[in-house]
């Protein structure tokens, strides 16, 4: 079983009590596929330069207006085309300006689209992945296909970068993008045990840090701060224009993925993992609603 696979078995449909809390961050091994290095420019403005005519009259006899010469036409300046960087550098400085008002739940949707995932005999083209953080005490709640929230009782706290992080602890993270990758560094470490990861430590820690962005919440100023993180790697670069806004390529030898951002927002829109298949984040946002409650299925 694969870790996309495992995570729709944890997470889209019924999972069980050990998984359920597992499941979001299995995303790190789904983007080691290749995905596709596409360069894309933006349109820069045209820059209109004005200039009059003179008249020149000869003092002969049957001197006529000379013709005046053409007006200059207006000279159009290259295509400017953003860097990777200055992507994410534009998403940090919006980012860090949204208010958020806390509610009772974090809820995150996730939807995956692809073609070339096989289970059971059979393409499995799309799987949707749903939850809930209880924000007084990081408990989780999976969704399930009939729209239900499922109990998680071993669950407890947030999960991310390898850590177990109360909401208070969240909102304390560190803003400074050199801090926020030694913090990802160390999950790694601790993670992974001294083995090196397969997409390499820049790779680790973009995506590391992309989970920030969604899978739980964290305040607008160490959102810039994660942003300015992945921004300051040598191994991004633009993809241009993409739906949902701009596309920033992880080069990682054969494994590169890309970051879809909104520089309007400052979100994290979606991540390609490889060609046709694309893991979109619908919804990362507070709310006070929380659907029914179920138990987990008896072991």
């Amino acid at each position: 079983m694969d870790d996309l696979e495992s995570l729709r078995v944890a997470l889209a449909k019924d999972p069980s009590q050990d998984t359920i809390d597992q499941g979001r961050h299995r995303l790190m091994n789904a983007a080691r596929r290749p995905a596709p290095r596409r360069r894309g420019l933006l349109a820069a403005g045209v820059l209109a330069l004005g200039a009059s005519a003179a008249a020149v009259i000869t003092l002969l006899p049957s001197a006529t207006p000379q013709p005046a010469p053409a007006e200059a036409r207006p000279s159009v300046s290259a295509p400017v085309q953003l860097t990777g960087r200055q992507i994410l550098l534009a998403a940090a400085d919006t980012a860090q300006r949204v208010a958020e008002e806390p509610g009772k739940y974090w809820h995150v949707v996730i939807e995956h689209t692809g073609s070339d995932k096989i289970v059971k005999g059979r393409k499995d083209e799309s799987w949707r992945a749903e939850w809930w953080y209880r924000r007084s005490d990081g408990h989780l709640f999976g969704g399930t296909p009939d729209g239900k929230a499922m109990d998680n009782p071993k669950s407890g706290d947030f999960w991310v970068l390898d850590h177990s992080f109360t909401y208070q602890e969240l909102q304390e993270l560190p803003t400074d993008p050199d801090a926020l990758k030694e913090l990802a560094l160390k999950g790694m470490r601790e993670g992974l045990k001294g083995e090196r990861p397969r997409v390499g430590e820049d790779g680790y820690v973009a995506l590391s840090m992309s989970y920030l962005l969604y899978d739980v919440p964290i305040p607008p100023q160490v959102r810039a701060g994660v942003l300015r993180a992945i921004a300051a790697l040598p191994i991004v670069s633009s993809t241009g224009d993409v739906d949902g806004g701009h596309g920033v390529t992880v080069d990682v030898k054969d494994s590169s993925f890309t970051l879809v951002v909104d520089p309007e927002t400052g979100l994290l829109r979606s991540i390609v993992t490889s060609p046709g298949n694309t893991i979109d984040i619908t919804t990362a946002e507070w709310t006070d609603d929380l659907p029914e409650v179920v138990p987990p299925p008896a072991e």
